[in-house]
């Protein structure tokens, strides 16, 4: 879970954090979400709505949403972590484009792919901006990028099956699934969803 935007004096406030964190480790995703609405009730009542440590809270919970599979509640509360960074941060910034990330996959998730493009070329948009601002990161900016561009790589070949261009959406899926195995670490979940989403095309064909 994200937590490089927490700046509380609350020991309170850190210690429901730290619970979501072990609770989302151990993917019992229910248990960490309760958690994290006692964390965010308590940043809204130490900083209030509009403050980083706030936003990132409504990001967890938007990522613990997309995990419990009630993604247009996703979708709403990370258009919120959007707004408040986009009132708090003026610059490009990694935060911008992992809300914007993860928004787009709760809009995948409810199959609003057009809508879903248009928040991945977002994201895209803005890390090529840091990347090139900042070329003593590029490494993991790089990786993170790539990452990014999977997940626009996945969005697009479903929607290329929603408009019947099976040949290109394999080719779409066929690059996803390269940058997956290459950027994803130990957890491959989204990978075995790609290869899921393969199958069934083959299928189709």
């Amino acid at each position: 879970m994200n937590y490089k935007s927490l700046y509380s004096q609350s020991n309170e406030l850190k210690n429901e954090y730290r619970q979501t964190n072990k609770f989302f480790k151990e993917k019992n995703y229910s248990k960490a979400l309760e958690t994290n609405e006692k964390a965010l009730k308590l940043s809204i009542k130490e900083f209030g709505k509009n403050h980083l440590t706030t936003a990132t809270l409504y990001e967890n919970k938007g990522r613990l949403l997309i995990e419990l599979k009630n993604y247009s509640k996703a979708e709403e509360i990370l258009r919120e972590v959007v707004e408040i960074r986009n009132n708090l941060i003026k610059d490009y910034s990694p935060e911008h484009a992992e809300a914007l990330n993860y928004l787009a996959i709760s809009l995948r998730k409810q199959n609003k792919l057009e809508k879903a493009m248009l928040e991945h070329e977002k994201v895209l948009k803005i890390m090529g901006n840091i990347i090139a601002n900042n070329p003593g990161q590029i490494s993991e900016l790089s990786r993170r990028s790539a990452l990014y561009r999977a997940r626009a790589y996945h969005t697009k070949g479903k929607l290329l099956i929603e408009q019947g261009n099976y040949s290109d959406a394999a080719g779409n899926f066929k690059i996803a699934s390269k940058i997956y195995e290459r950027t994803l670490g130990k957890n491959k979940k989204e990978l075995e969803d790609l290869r899921v989403e393969i199958n069934k095309l083959k299928v189709v064909k």
